[in-house]
């Protein structure tokens, strides 16, 4: 065996000490202790596959093909993704995980990690005869925190992964930037989850993926969501009056948006979606095929009080309409975010047509109490009304 102690070592742009250790040269028992400034990890990834990049730019040139129409609202309803989203490249070295001895502890000032620079990072981790522990890796992200644990097991010719991970507090649209993408919704995200996974591909995993999560997102906006707009077009359509204006792009402000998903071989379902927008109350419930990156969601919108800044003047609120679930279905693409929902026609003509059997059984009972006045007990006007309701 050997001991580097009180080491300090130059790696490129970054500087570690601490001790290394191997316990048993015929074993290549490697024990780590380190403490880096800065270190970007991936200058030291393989280089993305051709099918990667092409399965990447595939599915870009799917989203783009319908955003433009989506972001204004009244085009139809855009269709699921159909494209795998994932590359089917090997992702890991099974042969040489099963031969590592390791058990390594180490901290970093910076840790770049798929271009996300995280501050006072913490890595733990041990492996030992194709089993490989990630006891914790956690650190700060752009003002927030978060915590992984996991399990890989490699002694199969399809390896099996657990994940647990917890996230507080960070911005969820500062992540995506940071990939490249142009985020549909920003806020503060609060995440809880549990997954397993089996395959040595992004696809095989994604197929299999299998768990739960819990999410939460405050003090957020839908980016070109549109809703106001989406819910001026149904109440028109019940004022009788055209839309004076065409619709525009609008950010939708939330308070909290929140679910809980039951992941099944790929697919999340998501039974208790909630949206808490001032005046508006929002209930969805849906699924997000991970698989293809696509979502299909039924979505109700209850207009709680004062809606006095619609954005038309043909959606004038009447008292009426307080209370009425507006049914709107969203589906497409996630990258789309909320600009990939629309009202649900049919469902609002059903709400018009029970708004006009209200008003016909008011009518009805005016007359009776006109007609019957005090000559009969209430016990029997109760009834009669209760007929002229059916």
């Amino acid at each position: 065996s050997v001991v580097l102690d009180g080491l300090t070592l130059k790696v490129d742009d970054s500087t570690f000490t601490g001790r290394i250790a191997i316990d048993d040269f015929a074993k290549q028992a490697l024990r780590v202790q380190l403490k880096g400034d800065t270190f970007d990890a991936d200058r030291y990834r393989p280089a993305e596959s051709e099918e990667s990049k092409g399965a990447k730019a595939a599915r870009k040139s799917e989203v783009q093909s319908g955003e433009a129409a989506a972001v204004a609202g009244d085009s139809p309803l855009p269709e699921q993704p159909t494209k795998a989203a994932w590359s089917t490249a090997k992702l890991l070295p099974l042969e040489r995980l099963r031969t590592l001895d390791v058990e390594a502890d180490m901290s970093f000032g910076k840790l770049t990690i798929d271009k996300l620079p995280i501050q006072n990072a913490a890595l733990k981790t041990q492996a030992l005869g194709g089993v490989i522990k990630l006891d914790t890796l956690s650190g700060d992200l752009y003002n927030g925190n978060f915590d992984v644990k996991g399990n890989l097991d490699a002694r199969a010719d399809i390896p099996a992964i657990s994940v647990q991970t917890r996230v507080a507090k960070m911005p969820i649209e500062r992540v995506l930037e940071s990939q490249g993408q142009t985020p549909p919704v920003r806020g503060l995200l609060t995440l809880n989850s549990d997954l397993t996974g089996k395959g040595n591909s992004e696809k095989a995993l994604i197929d299999s993926l299998n768990g739960t999560a819990s999410f939460a997102l405050n003090n957020g906006v839908l980016v070109n969501a549109n809703l106001e707009q989406q819910l001026c077009k149904g109440i028109s359509t019940l004022n009788r009056k055209p839309l004076t204006g065409e619709p525009r792009a609008k950010d939708t402000p939330f308070q909290q948006l929140n679910g809980n998903l039951v992941l099944r071989n790929g697919v999340a379902s998501n039974p208790d979606l909630k949206v808490r927008i001032p005046g508006l109350t929002v209930n969805g419930n849906g699924d997000v095929d991970l698989r293809v990156l696509g979502m299909n969601y039924r979505v109700g919108i209850i207009i709680e009080g004062d809606k006095s800044d619609m954005p038309d003047p043909a959606c004038e609120i009447n008292p009426r309409y307080v209370g009425i679930e507006w049914p709107v279905q969203c589906r497409g693409p996630l990258e789309l975010g909320a600009k990939a929902c629309r009202l649900d026609r049919e469902g609002v003509g059903q709400i018009a047509a029970k708004l006009a059997g209200d008003r016909i059984s008011e009518k009805l009972e005016d007359k009776l109490n006109e007609k019957l006045g005090d000559k009969v007990s209430p016990e029997l006007k109760d009834a009669l009304k209760g007929l002229f309701k059916r």
